[in-house]
Order: structure tokens, then C-alpha cells, then sequence
């Protein structure tokens, strides 16, 4: 199991929103301007196939695949081999602090980058130092979280998706953990 450790995130808000609507269930085809912004720093952009193709894919590599899903993108999979365990409850406290009420499991990766980019720019924007501080606190904890269990995630989707949309979106997230 992996442990979770403070580091800072390196991505940019924008960046982290991006990523965090390509791991959202779509329920359209990628934007061009998400795909530009992820895969121009990693390499060229994968062809995508349709949105039926891309929906089929997310379903049997994140959600429903027998004799089990091969990539549970939620990060007490990871931490304690478990959904929902402690460290997810942790981050949903941390979520009413700030009145982020997600409509996924709190540790889906697109949860999580979410919350990331959002705690990104209020660091950048706190002009109160203690603020700034506590704020800063949240975001190396939450980065931390993620730090713990994306590797193993992204390798999972990799291995799954080698030559696939998800795959490429995966090699392309490794360089930010």
C-alpha cells in the first residue's frame, strides 16, 4: 500500500482542471483545448475514438469490468485496500472546510484534481499570510494523497490501455507525479 507523504504539485490550475475533466466519465468527446494543454508538454495527442468508443473504455477500465475493474481510479484502493477507508474520510472532512461538495466518491482522481486546482489558486491568490499558510498546508496534503496512489494507478491504466486514449492520458499525467 502505498503512503502518503507532503509534496507540492507541480501543474498549473488549468492544467490540473484539465486533467481532472479527462478522467471524468465523458459525456462528450475530450476538448481540443484540454488535450492541447495536457499532451503538447507530453507528446503528441492520442487519436480519439468516438465518444460511444471513449465511454465504453472508461466503463470497462474505471467502473464495471469481470472478473474486476482493472483501474479503480479512487485512492483508498491504493492506500488501504478498501474504497472508502480512512484516508478518503479525511478528505472529505478537508472538502467541507471549504464547501466543496463533489459528486464522485471524494478520492476519484478527478475529485482530487479538482480540489487540487481549486486549493492551487487560492493559494495564489491569499494575500493574509496565516491564510496562506494553512492553505498551503491543505494543498501539500492533498498532493500528497495523490502521490501516494497515482503511480500504481497510472501504471494499472498504462498496462490496461496500452495503445488506447485512457493509456496516453495516463504516460501523459506520470511526469506530474
Amino acid at each position: 500500500m502505498g503512503q502518503i507523504s507532503e509534496v507540492q504539485f507541480s501543474a498549473e490550475p488549468e492544467t490540473l482542471m484539465a486533467l481532472s475533466r479527462l478522467f471524468t466519465y465523458p459525456e462528450q468527446l475530450p476538448d481540443g483545448r484540454d488535450l492541447a494543454r495536457i499532451f503538447t508538454q507530453a507528446g503528441p495527442i492520442p487519436a480519439c475514438p468516438s465518444l460511444t468508443g471513449l465511454q465504453n473504455r472508461y466503463v470497462s477500465l474505471f467502473i464495471n469490468h469481470l472478473p474486476e475493474v482493472p483501474c479503480i481510479p479512487c485512492g483508498s484502493w491504493y492506500l488501504e485496500g478498501t474504497l472508502m477507508g480512512p484516508s478518503t474520510l479525511k478528505l472529505s472532512a478537508l472538502y467541507r472546510e471549504y464547501g466543496f461538495e463533489p459528486l464522485e466518491i471524494p478520492d476519484h482522481i478527478a475529485v482530487e484534481l479538482e480540489f487540487l486546482a481549486i486549493l492551487s489558486t487560492l493559494v495564489c491568490r491569499a494575500s493574509d499570510p496565516e491564510n496562506r499558510t494553512r492553505l498551503t498546508a491543505d494543498l501539500k496534503f492533498v498532493s500528497g494523497h495523490l502521490a501516494a496512489w497515482t503511480p500504481e494507478f497510472f501504471d494499472r491504466v498504462v498496462s490496461w490501455d496500452e495503445k488506447g486514449f485512457y493509456g496516453a492520458l495516463a504516460r501523459a499525467c506520470q511526469p506530474f507525479f
